[in-house]
This record gives structure tokens, sequence and C-alpha cells, in this order.
């Protein structure tokens, strides 16, 4: 079955258990894998920015970030996509290169980095860290090509860190896998905490995000209610 669209961007038909599979799959090919954690804002970005759009729809895997996509294709392609967070996804990956000895690297953030380099191997001993490293360059660094990783997690925030892995993949010669993970580092390091489970489970932490982070309205506004009016009127006034 084709994966269905939103705002004329892939959101590929996924359970978690296949994502996995995926991945695993990824891990064993020689050849550069773009992943994406396509959420709402993701599509509202894409929506005004073409080239965006054009991205996504050009990655190996886009997959379902956000309450508001699953709702959607559930009431217009009467298909429920399963959602897995950019923190749960990327966490899974840590688990995947620890399992096959898979070498990482930590790009992006304020100081967390490193932090989080270091959480996420004292909960898989076995995680290969071959580089942890703070900011948002316009390049790549030295260390990273030098570093060869298997996998690359980007914490730059969208479109960003999706236009850095685009621009940058033909210097990654030994890479499989570079996802795009936003604040991911930030939970990790310790330095944002996530909803509680009940309303990650009702779909509610960006109700959360909003109570604990304030100055992030605009940003919540745009992937609740101009997301769903821009899918509204796709769908019946296009």
């Amino acid at each position: 079955m084709k994966s269905p669209t939103l705002l004329d961007v892939r959101i590929d038909d996924l359970n978690h258990h296949q994502v996995l599979a995926r991945l695993e799959s990824f891990l064993e090919e020689k050849k550069f894998n773009h992943i994406a954690t396509v959420n709402p804002e993701f599509l509202v970005e894409a929506h005004k920015n073409k080239k965006f759009k054009n991205l996504l729809n050009t990655t190996s895997l886009n997959v379902c970030d956000g309450f508001g996509i699953t709702f959607w294709t559930k009431f217009l392609y009467k298909k429920e996509i399963p959602r897995m967070t950019g923190v749960t996804l990327a966490e899974e990956i840590c688990k995947l290169a620890a399992k096959h000895k898979k070498s990482i690297y930590f790009l992006g953030g304020f100081e967390v980095a490193k932090k989080a380099a270091t959480f996420m191997q004292s909960k898989y001993p076995n995680l290969i860290v071959v580089g942890a490293e703070d900011g948002a360059p316009e390049t790549i660094s030295k260390n990273l090509k030098s570093a060869h990783p298997d996998i690359l997690l980007v914490a730059f925030g969208a479109p960003a860190q999706e236009f850095w892995i685009d621009t940058f993949k033909a210097d990654l010669t030994n890479t499989k896998i570079a996802v795009g993970i936003g604040g991911t580092f930030d939970f990790w390091a310790g330095k944002t905490t996530r909803a509680p489970r009940l309303m990650q489970k009702l779909g509610l932490e960006w109700l959360w995000r909003l109570i604990t982070q304030p100055k992030r309205a605009k940003r919540i506004y745009n992937a609740v209610v101009v997301f769903s009016s821009l899918v509204l009127k796709e769908r019946f006034i296009k």
C-alpha cells in the first residue's frame, strides 16, 4: 500500500516493530540513509518551503512524530499511522547501535551533546560513541569527518538539521543512518523534562510544553491550529 501524504509530504505507514526492522536493515547496508521525524511543525514549514518539502519526499524514511499526524491520517485515510517520537526513535537507534556494535556520533544542542552521550552510554554500556559535538555548525568538522560514524544524530531543530544532513551527506562516507532529532539531547541531558506518561499517551505533550515552556506558544499554535487548518483546507477546499 502506498504511504499516505499530508500537505503533500509522505508519511511512512509503519508500526514500531516495522520501523525497528527498517533501521536494522539500514545498518546492514552500505548506503547512506536519511531519516526524518516528521511532526506537524515540519509539515507547516514544508507547506511554505518547497525546498524542505522536496527534501522530505526524498528521505529513506519519514517516521510519524506527532499526535496530529496520527489523528488526521486516521480521519482522512481510515488508517492510523502509529506514532514514534523523535526521543523514542533516537533511543531505539542507540539501542540497536549497542546491540550491533555500530559507532555513533552526537551532534548539536548547546552544552548537552556530551552529557547526552554519557547518559546513553550509562543505559547501554556497549554503545560506541566516537564523538559528541555541541552547536549548529554551518560546515562539517574535521572531528566528525575523521570519526566515520555508522550513525549520526543531529540536534539542530527543523528544518536546519535536515538541510545540514542533506548538504553534507557526501562527506559522511561511512554513515548508514543520519537523523535529525530536535531537542532530544536536552531531555537526555536533563535540561528539559518530558510530559507525564499519561499526557504522552493522550497526545497532550503540546499542552505540557505550553505549561512548562510558555515561550513555545507560537510553535505550539502552528503545530495544533495552523496545521489542522491547512489539512482541512487541502482536503475540503483544494
